[in-house]
């Protein structure tokens, strides 16, 4: 009887951050007390506990000790922008070592940001009557109705209102408007910026509605906006980052110059390798090498293991 071939084993990292991690995760820490309350039914908010989880270990988005009713329970709160097939295992891990972390039992709940395939709840191992079940709360943005959060002046969950169903010009506005009575300076800046990360991406809102508010954003609150300490951190990054890039490029154009110039029989080869070296002392070094290499045969293996 032949054996069954065994699964190539699963990562229990998640997909590559996106980029509404920064944005949404900030979302959560300036209001997670309101948007707990609002997304687990009769939950309230203890504290949150990520900084105690050991990171090498786990990759959960966001941890808390929450109350429900008179029970104490640990909320793994996981935000997707895009489908994943593995996200029911990895929430089945997490449960598993939140589980034995804390001896509390531990919620699972799925915020999906944006229109995509939802992976229906409870997760079932198998057809048997005894396999594992694995119950947890997906939550589709699309689905929650921005009219109500208006309403009731959940000012947590306004970040996300462009996402929800119900969403147009007006409310939107409205939002911005109650934003800005409540918050002034930094504190509205990058509200509004996670604001408009929603928006940006929405298939909730008509082209003309999203058209309104943008003009709005870009017309009274844009440079708010970028005087957000985190855009202005992430365009001294993108800076320094070309800043290394232009170094890299020149250093690259350095080794291949140096084969050029001493075995020009390697020069195809060269054009392949050093593209593929990204670290500049690494380059400097190969340059340094390449002049000093006795023979060609020194050179193509150094061409061949300093790209490797």
């Amino acid at each position: 009887m032949a054996r069954p071939q065994k699964r190539k084993q699963q990562s229990p990292l998640p997909p590559s951050p996106q980029p509404y991690d920064h944005a949404l995760k900030g979302l959560m820490k300036d209001h997670a007390a309101e948007i707990v309350a609002e997304l687990v039914a009769d939950a309230k908010l203890i504290r949150e506990v990520n900084s105690e989880i050991k990171r090498e270990n786990m990759r959960a988005d966001l941890v808390y000790f929450i109350r429900v009713g008179k029970k104490r329970k640990v909320l793994n709160l996981e935000l997707q922008t895009n489908s994943d097939p593995d996200i029911v295992v990895r929430l089945l891990q997490y449960h598993v070592e939140l589980y034995d972390l804390y001896r509390l039992p531990v919620l699972s709940v799925v915020l999906y940001l944006f229109e995509t395939t939802v992976p229906a709840s409870p997760f079932r191992e198998d057809d048997e009557e005894d396999s594992l079940t694995f119950p947890y709360q997906p939550i589709a943005l699309w689905t929650l109705d921005a009219r109500v959060y208006l309403q009731k002046r959940i000012i947590g969950m306004y970040m996300l209102l462009p996402g929800m169903k119900g969403a147009n010009a007006g409310i939107l506005l409205q939002a911005i408007d109650e934003l800005a009575q409540r918050y002034s300076g930094a504190e509205l800046g990058y509200r509004l910026r996670r604001f408009r990360t929603i928006l940006r991406r929405s298939n909730t809102l008509s082209e003309q509605d999203r058209q309104i508010v943008e003009e709005k954003l870009s017309m009274e609150y844009d440079s708010l906006i970028d005087e957000d300490p985190e855009i202005k951190e992430r365009v001294a990054k993108s800076k320094a980052e070309g800043e290394t890039t232009g170094e890299i490029k020149g250093l690259q154009k350095m080794a291949i110059k140096a084969v050029e110039d001493q075995y020009p029989t390697l020069e195809d080869l060269a054009q392949r390798r050093i593209v593929a070296i990204r670290k500049p002392e690494t380059l400097m070094q190969l340059v340094q090498l390449i002049y000093k290499a006795p023979n060609e045969d020194t050179a193509h293996w150094l061409l061949e293991n300093f790209a490797a």
